[in-house]
């Protein structure tokens, strides 16, 4: 009992502490700098990355056509397969004679567009104007789910004029994004690349003029953080209570670290059931895989005590030893669990701004 005595405000200490780190993340911004998830941003901040106009000499005898998206809304991505929509309108405008854009393709679609010309006769033959509705889908990097950022992209090519005489330039002036445009759980950068190169097919010898457009989206990192890894933190903390445990109690230490390792286990399962079977580890992975390690390393520890304790009692004096693994354990493990994660952190993504 005098022993459980010295020892019950170290047990309030821990949960108190406990509690403060856990209430943190809830007061914490989850804006990170682009739209918010009801939409909006500054429309006068956005950024357009367009690479400059290529020399006179490279486009001479070409049939040249300024092209520009500007996007309405974008679908939530589907990460388990990498789908999106997107709303958006498309911008011909020719700068020689005799021009025709209108033979187009969209060459990240994952079904048929739906597309509207809404060219007006008046402007025809030298302006072009579509408004087009299509499913797209991407390659994903998810190295660091969950709190993974991604590109979204939109690439056109003419259907049957090769690049010796027709090319596409990625005009500024006709691009944008609207300033309503927001994408289900993620922030929107106000940001917009366009890019124009030369797509080759090698089995066919030919190249053909390709335009990109691309978006920017993120997790915000709170968020992240509080679904994605507090429930993890907050399962093997309660494990860690096991080092408050007296050594004696050894018995109640295993099921109390066994009962973690299961609870872990389940939490992954839940925690990357909304992306594919990726041939690498996540962030997820590799902060999961972190806390089996601790855990482990605590049930180890518990059942040494037990077996240590179980000898005693069949005439062995280990009483002394098993007093001396637990004060060498109770607290360094704990150390050690937060120091891991916060390197974890930085070698995998850096620190970055919080609010």
């Amino acid at each position: 009992m005098m022993f459980f005595s010295r020892r019950k405000p170290w047990v309030l200490m821990a949960v108190m502490f406990a509690l403060m780190i856990g209430l943190v993340p809830l007061f914490l911004s989850s804006s990170g700098g682009g739209s918010s998830g009801l939409g909006g941003f500054d429309y006068q901040n956005l950024v357009r990355d367009f690479e400059p106009r290529p020399s006179d000499e490279t486009l001479q005898g070409k049939e040249i056509v300024r092209i520009g998206v500007y996007i309405l809304s974008v679908g939530s991505l589907d990460t388990t397969n990498g789908t999106y929509s997107v709303d958006f309108f498309l911008n011909f405008i020719c700068e020689t004679s005799n021009c025709d854009p209108s033979d187009f393709d969209i060459m990240n679609a994952a079904s048929e567009p739906e597309v509207v010309d809404q060219t007006a006769n008046a402007v025809r033959g030298r302006e072009f104007y579509y408004r087009i509705r299509a499913d797209l889908q991407t390659n994903l990097d998810l190295r660091n789910f969950p709190f993974d950022n991604h590109i979204l992209g939109i690439e056109f090519e003419d259907k049957n004029k090769a690049n010796d005489k027709y090319v596409f330039i990625a005009d500024p002036d006709l691009s944008g994004i609207d300033s309503q445009v927001y994408v289900a759980g993620w922030n929107l950068d106000p940001y917009i690349l366009g890019r124009a190169s030369s797509h080759e097919y090698q089995i066919y010898k030919e190249s053909y003029s390709r335009a990109r457009f691309a978006i920017h989206i993120d997790h915000p990192w709170s968020s992240s953080f509080m679904k994605g890894l507090f429930a993890a933190i907050v399962i093997v903390g309660v494990g860690m209570l096991s080092f408050l445990m007296n050594p004696a109690e050894a018995q109640d230490r295993i099921a109390l670290t066994s009962g973690t390792l299961a609870s872990a286990i389940f939490y992954h399962m839940t925690l990357t059931s909304s992306i594919p079977p990726v041939g690498y580890l996540t962030y997820a992975d590799r902060f999961m895989i972190l806390q089996y390690i601790f855990i482990t390393a605590s049930l180890a520890v518990a059942v040494t005590l037990f077996l240590l304790l179980s000898a005693e009692k069949r005439g062995a004096n280990y009483r002394k030893i098993a007093g001396q693994i637990h004060q060498a354990t109770r607290w360094t493990i704990p150390l050690l669990w937060v120091i891991a994660m916060i390197v974890l952190h930085y070698l995998t993504i850096g620190f970055t701004p919080l609010i």
